[in-house]
């Protein structure tokens, strides 16, 4: 009853905030679906990108900056800082986010500026954060180190210190740990799973201390962080490898799945006999996050010992994710094996386990050339007519604009059901795509084909999908995502993905076209060749 009435609240506060908003009218209808056909097909237009900046209408600047981030021309710098932030503050955080998806080292004297004035709007200085994170350089991490540390904790300054806290993890360049172990202290279990992130993200030996002690935390999602920090090499090198292997083998007894899980991986980075022993046992585990963990484990030691135990995960009565991955273990040092191995999964009763049986003989060579991967196929920057772009914004980005609910989606799968939340106003070409797709019928039946314990579901590609275009966007790339694969920036045709986890160091990188709202559960059972039986909008949103 009380979540209830605080979804009221709410949607009465966003409510109010629309009736406040000015009105989109057909001119800025049309303005905002002339810069979703600059970005659809890449095309910097200085003169159109310009006036729409200066428009009246701040919906159309704010659509107009978030345009220039998408076409991702270095040129696009200039016309965002080509006047004052504006006064509000949406707006404001868009120009920031669409400077900072540029990478322009040029500016981080601005974002530094931005982040240490305290009157920046806390949106404002969020972006800041995470545009530095994006650049990654020696600069951009120092800026960080110096607000992490000069910055006080409040309910203002919260989602700024979260940002720059993932934001300094993900720099390329090594410094002073301070400026993040003050923040491993926190009350606050986000700042603290953020900082724990921070410290294992650059492999520094000097962290190992700190991860040791956060490996007790009272949250298991800073245990699985910290757990994932204690590879062997890092903990050699700080002489802590002892108390980092027998920390993380009383981990393997942890309560939280997501904890014995990386500290699986982690102890793979370990040679003893106990180590060997232990991910053996592993492969017995009736949890597939453990077992596949522990054959990737055992097979990364490459010796013959651990052949007989590998050989036995491929039997016929073990999930296909485990035979599969332990006849991709066994490849490189024990061919004969692994290709008996897949034979037998490709005469499997499984319709999933014979195509992947298959599948791994063409890949080695065993079964003939053919079918073998592709490589990505050009791309083709088509043009649409006018009147769909409209269509577009007036289905999806005016609802948005004006207060109206997200829609909403139900995926059924051999697991159950999930449901769905669609940023449609923020990645309305994708959201026009998964339409699309839904009323074809195409992701009917569709295998995951991915499965990556404690990190993401994927689907496999989808018929007649078509290469998507990229909306990257100031939704973060949170537990839950809906996003798609792709191997860089526009390369992706959906299938689909669901994270198991956040993925800070994917930030900028991926388009975030929803979220899970029901059956996260279900996302965290889904095994490989698991299928979508069906999607379909909620009728509420379906109009």
């Amino acid at each position: 009853m009380i979540a209830r009435f605080a979804i009221l609240l709410a949607t009465f506060a966003l409510l109010a905030k629309a009736q406040t908003r000015r009105p989109l009218d057909s001119a800025a209808v049309s303005d905002i679906a002339r810069l979703l056909l600059l970005e659809d097909v890449r095309r910097f237009d200085s003169l159109e990108l310009s006036r729409t900046l200066a428009s009246t209408h701040p919906e159309v600047r704010r659509r107009a900056a978030l345009a220039v981030a998408r076409i991702n021309d270095k040129r696009g710098v200039g016309l965002l800082r080509a006047r004052p932030l504006d006064a509000d503050t949406s707006l404001a955080a868009t120009t920031v986010f669409a400077v900072g998806q540029l990478r322009d080292t040029l500016a981080i004297p601005w974002f530094d500026s931005l982040l240490a004035n305290p009157r920046t709007a806390p949106t404002v200085a969020t972006e800041a954060a995470c545009a530095l994170g994006k650049i990654k350089t020696a600069a951009a991490r120092a800026a960080l180190a110096r607000y992490l540390s000069n910055v006080r904790a409040s309910r203002r300054t919260r989602d700024a210190i979260g940002e720059a806290l993932l934001a300094i993890g993900r720099s390329t360049a090594r410094g002073d740990i301070a400026p993040i172990v003050k923040w491993t202290s926190s009350s606050d279990e986000e700042i603290r799973w953020r900082a724990t992130w921070a410290l294992l993200r650059p492999r520094d030996p000097s962290a190992v201390a700190q991860l040791l002690r956060l490996s007790d935390d009272r949250s298991g999602q800073v245990r699985s962080w910290a757990v994932r920090g204690l590879m062997k090499a890092q903990a050699d090198s700080a002489s802590l490898g002892e108390r980092a292997e027998a920390r993380l083998f009383s981990a393997l007894r942890d309560s939280d799945r997501r904890v014995r899980t990386e500290a699986i991986r982690s102890l793979a980075s370990y040679s003893d006999s106990a180590v060997i022993a232990a991910l053996t046992s592993g492969l017995s585990s009736t949890d597939s996050w453990i077992s596949v963990s522990a054959a990737e484990g055992l097979g990364r030691r490459r010796l013959p010992s651990v052949v007989p135990a590998l050989v036995a995960a491929t039997d016929a009565a073990r999930p296909c994710a485990l035979r599969a991955t332990a006849i991709r273990q066994l490849l490189p040092f024990a061919s004969t094996e692994a290709r008996s191995a897949a034979s037998a999964l490709a005469r499997d009763s499984v319709p999933y386990c014979q195509n992947l049986g298959a599948q791994i003989l063409r890949d080695t060579g065993t079964a003939g050339r053919g079918g073998g991967g592709r490589g990505r196929q050009p791309q083709q920057l088509v043009e649409r007519p006018f009147g769909e772009y409209r269509a577009i914004v007036e289905r999806w980005i005016v609802p948005a604009y004006s207060g109206k609910p997200l829609p909403r989606a139900t995926m059924q799968t051999t697991r159950g059901e999930i449901g769905l939340e669609l940023y449609a106003g923020d990645a309305p070409l994708a959201m026009d795509a998964l339409t699309r797709i839904l009323d074809q019928g195409n992701i009917v039946g569709s295998e995951f084909t991915r499965v990556v314990p404690d990190f993401v579901d994927q689907e496999a590609t989808i018929r007649d999908a078509a290469v998507q275009r990229d909306e990257v966007n100031r939704h973060r790339l949170t537990r839950g995502n809906l996003a798609w694969a792709s191997a860089g920036l526009d390369t992706g045709r959906p299938g689909y993905t669901l994270n198991h986890t956040p993925q800070p160091h994917n930030e900028g990188d991926f388009t975030s076209l929803g979220r899970v709202v029901r059956g996260q559960d279900v996302v965290d059972r889904i095994d490989l060749g698991d299928r979508i039986l069906g999607m379909r909008m909620n009728s509420t949103t379906a109009k």
